[in-house]
């Protein structure tokens, strides 16, 4: 059965052209163009984002071009600020982006759903920047990508959604490669996965529907979860964004029920979360720690206003500490979120 999610973007292909925000907010027509982000946003894009601290969120849909963007934050960016940088354009070969995520030296990596690639970003691109590196076609593997997380040894790993897998790929991998190996078969459980995360001992967490699996590091091949956190009790709807902090503690950002679920470390079977966080909340996507774990939330698309919104760590229902929402933005269909 094809899960709400990958539907949804069905329909979001359909409906990107024309363009145009359901909050009122600016236009293709009247949005300023990238270039033209004021002084003080280019400089915060050249001395403190991309390269140092900021929030990163994927556009599935530019409010541009209609094919993707990826928008830059400062840390500390609240209510309707512009963006400290934002590649969008054409040579970006962005289409429908949903995970992203980046390395130590700020290289920013995005899985394009709709064309099944990956598309690689140097350090500090800005504007209508061309990918330094692509993975794409036959050899990898690669069928509507949406969660991607590199391990510490630079390997990409990529969820599936349309191919109930998880592929693994050399790190600086370029072009039409296989990858090094991929989890997929019926012991795997996988069922359109959308999220993927890693803990501190690289145990691999990918969020699908009504469950979370987890594989153990080395995992490949028709390989069972070790853990499966799946039933009634867990409230899941339809989980996407997944996040894991350091004490194991997993994050989930649930579109289907408009909660962002926190499930102990330990957590197996029909467990309830231990915490969840609905404030503010409508149609949650990304999830993204800093490192002292407070949470930021990407939420919305075009059926209705799109943001990022942040909670303290720790938090339990907790009121937000602040949200990035407005038309200066560039924001319209945040799919997903990292933190730097």
């Amino acid at each position: 059965m094809e899960s709400l999610r990958s539907f949804r973007f069905v329909l979001l292909a359909a409906l990107a052209a024309p363009l145009t925000a359901c909050d009122g907010s600016q236009d293709p027509a009247t949005l300023a163009p990238v270039s033209a982000l004021n002084a003080s946003a280019a400089a915060a894009a050249k001395s403190a984002c991309p390269l140092q601290r900021c929030i990163i969120v994927t556009n599935a849909v530019s409010r541009r071009n209609g094919t993707g963007s990826i928008v830059f934050f400062a840390r500390n960016a609240h209510g309707n600020a512009s963006p400290a940088n934002v590649i969008d354009g054409s040579l970006t070969k962005l289409n429908y982006p949903i995970g992203i995520t980046l390395d130590s030296e700020g290289t920013v990596y995005a899985a394009n759903f709709e064309s099944s690639s990956i598309t690689v970003y140097a350090a500090g691109a800005s504007g209508n920047a061309a990918p330094i590196r692509t993975i794409a076609g036959t050899k990898t593997g690669l069928l509507a990508p949406a969660g991607i997380v590199l391990d510490s040894a630079g390997e990409l790993l990529v969820a599936n959604n349309n191919h109930d897998s998880v592929t693994v790929y050399a790190a600086k991998s370029n072009g039409n490669v296989s990858p090094i190996r991929t989890i997929s078969g019926n012991k795997t459980l996988l069922s359109h996965p959308w999220g993927i995360a890693l803990d501190s001992k690289s145990n691999i967490y990918v969020s699908q529907g009504t469950s979370i699996a987890i594989f153990a590091a080395n995992a490949k091949g028709n390989a069972a979860p070790e853990r499966m956190i799946s039933g009634s009790l867990t409230q899941l709807g339809e989980a996407e964004g997944i996040a894991v902090d350091g004490q194991g503690y997993t994050y989930v950002a649930d579109w289907g029920t408009a909660k962002l679920d926190v499930f102990a470390p330990d957590a197996n079977g029909d467990q309830p979360p231990v915490r969840q966080d609905t404030s503010g909340l409508y149609a949650p996507d990304g999830v993204a720690l800093n490192a002292s774990n407070k949470i930021y939330v990407s939420d919305g698309c075009q059926d209705n206003p799109a943001y990022v919104i942040v909670y303290p760590a720790g938090s339990n229902n907790a009121q937000p500490l602040r949200q990035i929402e407005g038309s200066k933005t560039h924001l319209n269909c945040s799919t997903n979120i990292a933190v730097r």
